[in-house]
């Protein structure tokens, strides 16, 4: 039980008994066993069971923010397909036409707007995780739930915003390449982009943690994510550097520059990712999943406290 006193007020001197007993108000007693302590890290068994429970929370959470983009402009919504392309304009300028690292790429517009648009995708986890706990921290100090919900409906929300970028990359590359037949392989891009989302639901519960009590691993994250753009041949070809065994080497074991591959092989080269690559994209989602997960819950009765 625990005991709630009210404020009460001293008779005042001159006063009786009786009068002075009104200004006085008895202590209440309520029943403990159903209240919960914010500060609570569940076994993790029970806490995949409350995250479960929760699902539908997750996904009215997500869909309710998703599609935020271009909010407060003229063109809204479409903002979400203007912003990749005019990304995708500005890197064929200066890395196709005035670089010239379109040499040896047939298709460079495709490799390049898949590589661009596919490679916000993989690292949208990393930039969307880091601060996210403070971003929250009003939900997250006001109610007992899991805190990894905010985590798995930030990355449902890219889910979702990603749809229409990655469909318009899709599109685009095939359209460059109309002297080749539309190969089936292209449907392979499905099931690429659901391991995706569920490597960068890790990278976000990574992110999340991180930046949650070292509001400086927000600067460490997003220089990280800039150096990550160039070592996965977003707007180059691998074997460009084939005297450069270190970069090649960086490069291959990149889980990144392994998924954009399998987007392109996919769509541009018409060839459908190997057993052993498709194990590798599968060992990496799945295992950055995983270790995200452990590595977010073991902090749990912490997130109410960061500032």
């Amino acid at each position: 039980m625990q005991k709630i006193s009210e404020p009460t007020d001293e008779p005042k001197p001159g006063t009786t008994m009786e009068s002075g007993t009104e200004n006085f108000r008895k202590a209440e007693f309520i029943p403990d066993e159903n209240l919960y302590s914010l500060n609570l890290r569940p076994p993790l068994h029970s806490y995949v069971a409350q995250l479960w429970a929760r699902r539908f929370f997750i996904r009215r959470f997500s869909r309710a923010s998703a599609f935020s983009t271009g909010r407060n402009t003229f063109l809204g919504k479409v903002w979400i397909l203007l912003e990749p392309l005019f990304q995708v304009a500005m890197y064929a300028l200066i890395f196709g036409f005035i670089l010239r690292t379109d040499r040896g790429i047939d298709n460079f517009i495709g490799f390049l707007v898949l590589g661009v648009i596919f490679f916000k995708v993989a690292s949208r986890g990393i930039t969307a995780g880091a601060g996210l706990i403070h971003a929250n921290r009003a939900l997250i100090t006001s109610f007992h739930f899991p805190r990894a919900s905010v985590a798995f409906s930030t990355t449902l929300k890219s889910f979702y915003d990603n749809l229409a970028p990655c469909f318009l990359a899709v599109v685009i590359a095939v359209l460059f390449q109309l002297d080749k037949p539309l190969s089936w392989t292209i449907i392979c891009v499905v099931p690429i982009y659901f391991l995706l989302h569920i490597f960068s639901a890790g990278t976000t519960l990574i992110s999340a943690r991180l930046t949650a009590f070292i509001p400086d691993m927000k600067q460490v994250i997003s220089i990280g994510v800039r150096g990550l753009f160039f070592v996965s041949g977003i707007f180059f070809s691998i074997e460009r550097f084939d005297h450069h065994q270190g970069l090649q080497t960086v490069m291959q074991i990149n889980p990144i520059y392994q998924f954009l591959r399998a987007v392109r092989l996919s769509v541009l080269d018409g060839q459908i990712p190997s057993m052993s690559h498709w194990l590798y994209l599968l060992v990496w989602a799945i295992g950055i999943f995983v270790v995200g997960l452990l590595f977010f819950w073991r902090a749990e009765a912490r997130y109410v406290q960061a500032r």
